[in-house]
């Protein structure tokens, strides 16, 4: 059985609405921050190989038009 991790980001210049709202949170609270950017990612046990993955990416953990995407086998 392998393992990957998977990190699925957004792509430079699209907006990361998640990351900027916890960029103000930590800004409201004190903390000197000049940026924070948000990612999934997922830990993957299967029988494939990276090949695999990487479709599996391609088809459903991430929207290739507005997101990238690492795969890191274990």
């Amino acid at each position: 059985m392998a393992k990957y991790r998977v990190e699925v980001t957004y792509k430079p210049g699209v907006l990361d609405a998640e990351g900027k709202a916890t960029l103000n949170a930590l800004k409201t609270l004190g903390f000197n921050v000049s940026d924070v950017k948000s990612s999934k990612t997922y830990l993957i046990d299967c029988s494939c190989d990276e090949r695999k993955v990487d479709e599996m990416c391609k088809k459903l953990l991430s929207n290739p038009i507005i997101q990238d995407y690492s795969i890191q086998k274990l």
